[in-house]
């Protein structure tokens, strides 16, 4: 029984024969992998548009991240040898490549069936839900659109708790129930095709309630704190912020607190992008001076425990639970739970109430326990 190549091999083919075409100038034909179905006939030049997710999905998966810029161009070739060169000007000013940016291959890149070309490399992407923040993987498929070129994107994902993170890294844990699949389109028109207008209007009009959380905010944000969209959300404000260091988020929770800014943290403050961003609700439905409109994120709570600066404790993390926060620690060589919850106190004005939910044992290390302790702000 005949059994197809492996696909290194065919990749590796495929580029030996190149070579040979190139020393010797002789014809050197490679046949394409049989595949069920036909691809389609992608060969054009496109405009880049329709900014979004699907993208930046689409601009990874092909491998050509500098398209994605606007004013882009994308030329392709090669689909009837089984190829799928792609030429790429990147930007208003850039010229179009001498060569191809990137060739994939049928049957080691990419596939083809009933018209359409769909690659095999799933690319890590997110998407912003008017109820969450999904993190997961999109695949991405390219059909012919008239004298344009389709791009679909299947998004599939869901919600992740982050166990720890730091300035340039991140342990999270997906949450259970919380998966969906996202399927969008966007379409690339062919070069050839006249520019559709863009509608010239004024942005919106900012609510009152909108307009006045932003100068609120603005006078608390300091020098390295960036706001980013507000959002009205019944009644009160959803609000972007961003830093460059977890100090400066932690220093902007404490400028909330002392100004008696009630808020609560709905998406706790992530590393992206060489920077945090975290997400509030401004405007508590209980005052802030009364202990019920401040929730501070649960960084600031790991930094408020760092503080105490204990040698011998160290904080593994900080979760949020129906009462306060659950704050896991791993202590060496002995050190009493009081000794902890004394200096923890002596050095913090945040907490009202701390109190030792369990002391456990390591069970490979017999000098390292680890302690949960719950807490309430005040």
């Amino acid at each position: 029984m005949l059994m197809a190549p492996p696909e290194g091999a065919v990749r590796r083919g495929r580029i030996l024969c190149r070579w040979i075409a190139l020393v010797t100038g002789l014809a050197c034909a490679w046949p394409a992998p049989a595949v069920a179905g036909a691809c389609p006939a992608l060969d054009g030049h496109y405009r880049v548009a329709a900014f979004g997710p699907v993208l930046g999905d689409a601009v990874t998966a092909l491998g050509i991240p500098q398209a994605g810029f606007r004013d882009s161009e994308v030329k392709i070739t090669g689909i009837d040898q089984g190829e799928l060169r792609l030429w790429v000007k990147s930007g208003s000013s850039a010229p179009m490549s001498g060569q191809p940016s990137r060739v994939l291959v049928l049957g080691v890149d990419f596939d083809c069936a009933n018209g359409v070309l769909t690659l095999r490399q799933r690319v890590a992407a997110t998407r912003k839900t008017d109820t969450a923040y999904l993190e997961g993987r999109s695949s991405v498929s390219l059909a012919r659109q008239g004298s344009g070129l389709g791009l679909s994107s299947e998004f599939r994902g869901g919600e992740r708790s982050t166990l720890f993170s730091y300035d340039s890294a991140r342990l999270s844990v997906p949450r259970l129930g919380t998966e969906q699949t996202l399927r969008e389109s966007i379409r690339w028109p062919g070069i050839d095709e006249p520019r559709a207008e863009l509608p010239r209007s004024s942005p919106a009009a900012e609510s009152p309630t909108v307009l006045a959380a932003r100068r609120q905010l603005d006078g608390l944000l300091g020098g390295n704190v960036r706001l980013g969209w507000l959002q009205d959300s019944g009644g009160r404000v959803r609000a972007n912020v961003s830093a460059s260091r977890s100090e400066d988020i932690a220093a902007f929770e404490d400028r909330l607190r002392a100004a008696g800014v009630a808020y609560r943290v709905t998406r706790a403050p992530l590393w992206s992008n060489n920077q945090y961003a975290m997400e509030l609700l401004v405007g508590a439905s209980t005052p802030a001076a009364a202990g019920g409109g401040w929730h501070p994120s649960v960084l600031r709570v790991q930094q408020e425990i760092e503080r105490m600066q204990h040698p011998m404790v160290s904080v593994r993390r900080v979760s949020e639970s129906d009462t306060g926060y659950v704050a896991e620690l791993d202590v060496l060589n002995g050190v009493p739970v009081d000794a902890i919850l004394q200096r923890l106190r002596a050095n913090s004005t945040l907490f009202g109430d701390i109190a030792l939910i369990d002391d456990t044992s390591d069970a490979e290390h017999a000098n390292l326990r680890h302690v949960r302790l719950r807490l309430r702000v005040q």
